[in-house]
């Protein structure tokens, strides 16, 4: 007899994003049909990069426990991550709940790539043939599953970690991935969700595509995807 499947809900959601970093500010800007889109002026010093245009996460805050110690093994995109799943944790009212370290919290997390400063290390290796600048770290902030494996030890989480790494889909999935570990019983929690981190080689992938937008003037209108 099949075991029954139990419900499943979302108690808190955070973000760091060009939108805002909580859902009433996100809604807003939504309802407002206001893009975040703007011009990327320190992009002009890449030869052949036809796209200019960008959304960056807006600035943002660390509290003072985001120091060199906790933050070590994290790049950029790892520590977004993090503070989005706190804020989204404290509006669970689950932030230093026991749960968390208990074995019944997981993790479903998604990125295409980690830290593009840290890929960009072990490129330099490859040009230059040498380690410098390659510590203990680097790795552990290039790795796709970054976000979830610091996310897993900055609260301690002893539950499942799922990596979910399909390029545009990545979020999504890890979403998709923690409805089914609450929903089929295997986890009683879990955080979920998704990051990339905004660098000129992200837009250089799908420069090459032929998918990016080329009005680099008008990052308002930008981009317009049912324009004729």
């Amino acid at each position: 007899m099949a075991a029954a499947m139990r419900c499943v809900v979302f108690t808190g959601a955070a973000a760091i994003s060009p939108l805002g970093h909580d859902w009433e500010q996100i809604q807003q800007r939504l309802r407002a049909c206001r893009n975040a889109v703007v011009s990327m002026p320190a992009w002009d010093v890449y030869e052949g990069l036809n796209t200019r245009l960008a959304a960056p996460a807006l600035a943002y805050e660390l509290p003072a426990h985001y120091n060199r110690k906790t933050t070590r093994s994290m790049g950029k995109v790892a520590v977004m991550s993090v503070r989005a799943s706190e804020m989204a944790l404290e509006q669970a009212g689950l932030l230093g709940h026991p749960v968390l370290t208990s074995g019944r919290t997981g993790v479903a997390y998604g990125s295409s790539a980690g830290s593009h400063e840290a890929i960009g290390e072990f490129g330099r290796m490859l040009a230059e043939h040498s380690t410098a600048g390659i510590n203990a770290t680097t790795y552990l902030k290039m790795m796709s599953h970054t976000a979830p494996v610091n996310i897993g030890v900055f609260f301690g989480l002893t539950g499942r970690v799922y990596t979910t790494s399909s390029a545009c889909t990545s979020g999504s999935q890890g979403v998709g991935s923690a409805y089914e570990a609450i929903r089929s019983g295997a986890q009683t929690v879990m955080i979920a969700g998704g990051a990339e981190q905004l660098d000129a080689t992200a837009a250089a992938v799908f420069d090459t595509l032929f998918a990016t937008s080329v009005r680099n003037q008008a990052p308002q209108p930008t981009p317009s995807p049912f324009d004729t």
